[in-house]
């Protein structure tokens, strides 16, 4: 199957229209494979399971070592230690009724955090204010390593002397609509991020706070369908076109190669990552076992569930 189509599926996402956006920082002592294995094959299909969900998606993270992003004077591209995580976890909903649905029936994760987070920062979006721009990827729910295509997740603070309208308006105005026309652009998905509730309390020694100049105030997901086109992007005339401006408006960029992709919710259905977790899901589509697709299965699996 090609993993890139002609074709824009941007529309796709619309419905999602807020966003809860979470760093994810492991534990201390516990492996990144183990991290990893947990989050995605026990932590994931319980949280599926919660209401008012329209996606679901876990970003298993490598750090910001740097050497990706050009750099410009004026913009900070280092990543303290402690401020590198190693995942995000990103649910979008219909309404933000939806998304308090979820947060009032989500104390049930919180004590599974501490078996596998240290820290956990969630992020708000506002209504219309997480949008895909583009979107050429033919699998918007993917499990696992899609290589070669290149994924990279970019977390920006603004300047201090900015305000957060303006800002936005640079992103939403002037860099977006840019960066879009650039053919070696496989996807673009913007957030733009309220600040972090620092009233959550944390959970069994999880964090759940940050310190306000610590807050990030957007992140964008970028795509590409390999490493040259990820080159040619970045000496695009779309892309250099706006960096004149980018140290007037941004004061950190942070980027965060993707390692792999699993699903668990998707158009408010529980995928099958979701139901069985995710190594069982492929599994199934490696032997080809539709026998395990069927209603009778889901049902005796699910009783009530589905």
């Amino acid at each position: 199957m090609h993993t890139l189509s002609k074709v824009d599926f941007s529309a796709r996402d619309q419905e999602g229209n807020v966003v809860f956006y979470v760093p994810l920082w492991k534990r201390r002592g516990l492996s990144l494979e183990l991290f990893d294995d947990y989050w995605r094959d026990v932590h994931g299909p319980v949280c599926a399971r919660l209401p008012g969900q329209f996606q679901y998606w876990q970003f298993h993270v490598a750090h910001n070592d740097g050497g990706i992003w050009p750099t410009i004077d004026g913009i900070n591209y280092t990543t303290p230690e402690d401020d590198q995580f190693d995942g995000i976890a990103e649910l979008s909903f219909k309404s933000i009724d939806d998304r308090n649905t979820w947060f009032q029936a989500a104390a049930i994760l919180m004590d599974d955090e501490h078996n596998i987070f240290r820290k956990a920062i969630g992020y708000n979006t506002n209504p219309d204010n997480s949008k895909t721009y583009l979107d050429t990827l033919v699998k918007p729910d993917p499990n696992g390593s899609e290589h070669p295509i290149v994924k990279l997740y970019v977390l920006v603070r603004k300047q201090d002397a900015v305000s957060v309208a303006d800002f936005r308006q640079y992103l939403v105005d002037r860099f977006a609509p840019s960066i879009v026309k650039s053919e070696s652009l496989a996807k673009f998905r913007l957030h733009l991020f309220e600040e972090v509730d620092n009233s959550r309390p944390p959970a069994a020694g999880v964090d759940h706070g940050e310190a306000v100049e610590k807050n990030y105030q957007a992140a964008f997901e970028l795509a590409f369908a390999n490493k040259l086109d990820l080159e040619r992007f970045f000496v695009s005339p779309e892309y250099t076109a706006t960096t004149a401006d980018q140290p007037k408006y941004l004061k950190q960029i942070s980027t965060f190669p993707e390692r792999t992709a699993y699903t668990f919710v998707y158009d408010g259905k529980i995928t099958l990552a979701g139901q069985r977790a995710s190594s069982v899901a492929q599994l199934i589509a490696d032997i080809g076992a539709t026998n395990q697709l069927q209603p009778d299965v889901e049902k005796l699996m699910f009783k009530g569930v589905l």
